[in-house]
């Protein structure tokens, strides 16, 4: 290793695909491996993806901040100009890393990220089509003694790609979901033994993050679609830890963070000294919410496919709006955004009244429930989150030279159900 780098510390991002924090939790026996790293770690149970789709999100990651491809009127399309000069791989190389994101299996999808540097202007986004290309192409990483930063995207998890699980292709769709979710872990699981074989892990910081969740159409059929669709809950609420062997403890910790604020995390961590130390000391700033969505603001609305959405959340309540119009959810006690509190309501300019009717027609539990002081609460932060939620999306529309397209969302009227 080069006189100066002996110190530098490794990183890895692992990209943990279509999984959400409820399916991870829910179903831990799938995750043997990742469970117990997450124990040996600092997580953070309240991050949100800013994307329902992996390359989406890749972006974000990659380069801080949302802004990059919202000129774009497709996924594949390559910008004429761009809104970031560096990403943090093209940072972490000036810096004397060397640096690689593989990409397994890759595709078309991969090739067209590839030419609009969704990884950087300075590092490839490799595509590998057999496993053991993946992880030959690791293992010769981490034996060449020189500091790296690797981004590793196994995306077999991924429903349209579970069938690489050769074992598994004779079975139905409904019993093979979890294979793929099984085959990641078990890539973890190969991926923690390299680094140990190497004597790699006191010195590698390791951040394992979701991309994304599914839906298996509880919002409607998308056509077929199970994510880039609208930024529900169960789409962005995805798990996010990270493992470090510096931290004083392992913890939990209440932050509300999101995709882009993975980068200035990264840069923090890599810049401590090897001491122990907590999260507080990284001094990241806590978030009053998060926004996500599902499309550029150039693309255009797909109605009954991806049906154009973004959303706000401050880690409980979830702001909607899509095409259709809004919709707003309690996703602590109702996960996966199946009732949408504005039912109740009539929203008539710029007013959201009580419907009376309906009110008159309900009674047992629902008056426990929404009661004076539920719909008063429903009222403030409605209108509180309606307001920020179209100042951010405004952002992103004028940056993209597109706004007039924000009246084709339906910020006037409530979802229908």
């Amino acid at each position: 290793m080069e006189k100066g780098k002996k110190n530098m510390r490794n990183l890895i991002l692992v990209h943990l695909e279509s999984l959400n924090y409820m399916n991870y939790h829910v179903n831990a026996c799938l995750f043997p491996n990742l469970s117990e790293l997450e124990k040996k770690s600092v997580s953070f149970p309240y991050y949100y993806s800013t994307a329902t789709s992996t390359l989406m999100v890749l972006a974000d990651l990659m380069y801080g901040g949302m802004l990059q491809y919202e000129v774009c009127d497709s996924l594949d399309a390559v910008p004429e100009k761009y809104c970031y000069k560096e990403s943090l791989f093209d940072s972490l190389k000036d810096k004397g890393y060397r640096t690689k994101a593989l990409y397994y299996p890759g595709g078309s999808d991969c090739i067209n990220a590839e030419k609009r540097h969704v990884a950087g202007f300075q590092c490839e986004l490799t595509a590998l089509l057999k496993y053991e290309e993946y992880i030959a192409e690791i293992e010769q990483i981490l034996g060449s003694q020189q500091p790296f930063a690797l981004m590793l995207c196994n995306t077999v998890s991924n429903i349209a790609l579970n069938y690489q699980v050769s074992s598994t292709r004779a079975d139905s769709g409904l019993d093979r979901w979890k294979y793929g979710y099984i085959f990641m872990d078990d890539c973890v699981g190969t991926i923690m033994k390299l680094l140990e074989a190497n004597n790699l892990l006191d010195n590698t910081t390791i951040i394992f993050y979701g991309d994304h969740g599914d839906e298996y159409y509880m919002h409607g059929n998308h056509q077929g679609l199970t994510h880039a669709i609208e930024p529900y809950n169960s789409l962005i609420h995805t798990p996010f830890w990270i493992y470090d062997n510096r931290w004083a403890k392992s913890e939990k910790i209440n932050d509300l963070l999101c995709t882009t604020d993975i980068r200035m995390i990264v840069e923090k961590l890599l810049e401590m000294p090897e001491l122990y130390f907590t999260w507080e000391d990284l001094e990241i700033s806590e978030r009053s919410y998060v926004i996500a969505r599902n499309a550029y603001a150039c693309q255009p609305v797909r109605k009954e496919s991806f049906n154009k959405g973004y959303s706000l959340t401050d880690g409980r309540f979830l702001l909607l709006v899509n095409d259709s119009g809004l919709a707003f959810y309690d996703t602590e006690m109702d996960i996966y955004c199946q009732n949408n509190l504005l039912k109740f309501f009539i929203y008539d300019q710029g007013i959201l009244f009580l419907n009376k009717d309906l009110n008159s027609s309900l009674k047992y539990h629902y008056k426990f429930l929404i009661n004076i002081g539920a719909i008063r609460q429903i009222r403030q932060l409605f209108y509180y989150y309606k307001n920020k939620l179209y100042e951010e999306v405004t952002k992103l529309f004028q940056y993209a030279g597109c706004e007039e397209k924000i009246k084709e969302l339906g910020f006037e009227k409530i979802q229908k159900l």
